[in-house]
């Protein structure tokens, strides 16, 4: 019995000693937050993780970043081969115009491609040659638009200024390829060589025949100039009348020079204005070519009471130019005459 009894209380005490252990590792786990290392391991792994996620995100950009070079320098040798194809055309005016539509485009082709290099994230080295490079030819390009668009007044030293400009683009497109080694296609050297092209081309337009030709060709090319022009204009008077006769301000505004409609009455155009008498029709007398960009219209528009009792004709004398920034024909002033 007595050995029981002893028995028992060694097992007692025993539990009551894992009971303390179990107590002591809870009070421990839980006071593990409250430890400066606890903190400082949290901070390191959300620090691993942050540069983790930057280094993959890096990645990514700098990949995307290649593949957008890599295709807009392909398009500039794809858009240099077709040029090179039509130089060695160019014997005519007609065969150099096509040759000159194709260095605008090839102007468009570099604004573009400048256009999504800067939208790139990350931008390295490669981006920035590319982006050096890209504005450098542009301006040589440009350049050489600008001569052929003067073929006949191009000159030797004019050749010579751009070949120094073409040395230093070729030298920039020469050290971004060699920089760059996933940069697989070759600018053809045609490429920095366009006033060679120019030169040619004005020894070719200068000669009797085929300036004779040109000059023609220009006139035809001004006499449809004019008429689109005048027809351009006097559609435009008509809708702006449309529009009076409507009392429609937001649409007569899409036909007036901003100047214009800081000038412009518009309270006229309110059903209260024309309580007793209101517009009903109009008729444009003449379209007039003032000077290039400029058409003076005249109109009578027929205005009626709306008793019914009378009618009378006002005279209108409108400028209408064409304006550059949004290529449109507008009504730029409108004065009252009488009926012409």
């Amino acid at each position: 019995m007595r050995k029981e009894k002893l028995q028992l209380d060694k097992e007692n005490k025993s539990g009551m000693e894992s009971v303390r252990e179990i107590n002591n590792s809870s009070k421990a786990t839980k006071k593990l937050y409250k430890k400066p290392f606890f903190w400082l391991l949290t901070l390191l792994a959300l620090i691993a993780l942050g540069l983790a996620i930057f280094a993959g995100v890096y990645m990514v950009a700098q990949s995307k970043n290649k593949l957008e070079v890599t295709n807009g320098w392909k398009s500039v040798v794809d858009e240099n081969k077709v040029i090179q194809a039509l130089a060695d055309k160019v014997t005519d005016q007609e065969s150099f115009d096509l040759y000159r539509a194709e260095l605008n485009k090839l102007k468009n082709t570099l604004d573009s491609n400048y256009s999504k290099s800067q939208k790139l994230s990350f931008r390295a080295s490669d981006v920035k040659m590319y982006q050096l490079f890209l504005k450098d030819y542009s301006v040589y390009i440009v350049d050489n638009i600008q001569y052929a668009e003067k073929i006949n007044d191009f000159t030797q030293d004019a050749a010579d200024s751009l070949k120094d400009k073409g040395i230093l683009v070729k030298n920039s497109a020469t050290d971004f390829k060699n920089n760059n080694k996933y940069i697989k296609d070759e600018m053809p050297n045609s490429a920095f060589e366009v006033q060679n092209v120019l030169l040619e081309a004005n020894k070719l337009i200068l000669s009797d025949s085929l300036a004779s030709k040109a000059r023609q060709l220009a006139e035809q090319t001004a006499t449809a100039k004019d008429l689109a022009d005048s027809k351009a204009s006097e559609n435009t008077a008509g809708s702006f009348l449309n529009a009076y006769l409507a009392g429609n301000a937001p649409l007569i505004r899409q036909f007036m020079t901003a100047a214009f409609q800081k000038e412009y009455d518009f309270e006229q155009l309110t059903y209260e204005a024309r309580a007793t008498t209101y517009p009903a029709s109009f008729r444009i007398l003449t379209n007039q070519r003032i000077e290039a960009g400029k058409y003076k219209d005249q109109a009578n528009v027929l205005f009626k009471y709306r008793n019914g009792s009378s009618q009378y004709t006002v005279g209108y004398e409108m400028n209408i130019i064409f304006e550059p920034e949004s290529s449109k024909w507008l009504v730029n002033s409108i004065s009252e005459r009488n009926s012409f």
